[in-house]
């Protein structure tokens, strides 16, 4: 797990971001955020749409700018995370291309607010899973449904650092058509 200052508001905390991979229990953790279970206060993305990191760390980011000034789009800041990393403003759509499915087997966690200790302590007890280096999230990213999801088929195949460029800038750009 890797943890980052939130610069612009530093009173809601750091971000906590960290990679499970060898999920055996997606279908139950599914179930619950279905059922608004409020113990899980993370966002879980499937892993196999994030490029880097710092397309989470932009999620984030904005879903807390978001918190801050009464915006955002989804009942709370990490259900947000998820809905930002989408190209669209389709909320039902966002928040089933990139958070988990039952089948999911790789999953990028992240957690606004908390010290890290009690943080990893709460992922240790609700994933049923290997913590993973956040550095290897790029060994389960499926460029094939990235370039689907963000409309990327006709175009170029595109180096990975300039894939990371139009992916932020999708996010950055949604609902400024």
């Amino acid at each position: 797990m890797e943890t980052f200052p939130l610069e612009l508001y530093p009173t809601k905390g750091p971000i906590h971001i960290a990679l499970y991979t060898g999920i055996t229990n997606a279908r139950e953790l599914r179930e619950r955020l279905l059922a608004a279970d409020t113990s899980l206060s993370f966002a879980f993305v499937d892993a196999k749409v994030v490029i880097d990191k710092f397309q989470l760390l932009v999620a984030a980011n904005k879903a807390v700018h978001d918190e801050h000034h009464g915006h955002l789009t989804t009942h709370n800041v990490h259900s947000e995370i998820v809905y930002n990393m989408s190209p669209t403003t389709n909320i039902s759509e966002s928040l089933r291309r990139f958070g988990i499915s039952d089948t999911t087997t790789a999953i990028v966690i992240a957690k606004v607010g908390g010290e890290a200790d009690e943080v990893r302590t709460r992922l240790v007890d609700l994933i049923k899973g290997n913590e993973t280096p956040l550095q290897q999230v790029e060994d389960h990213t499926d460029l094939k449904t990235v370039r689907k999801y963000y409309k990327l088929n006709d175009g170029p195949q595109l180096e990975k650092q300039n894939l990371l460029d139009v992916v932020i800038g999708s996010m950055a750009l949604k609902g400024n058509n």
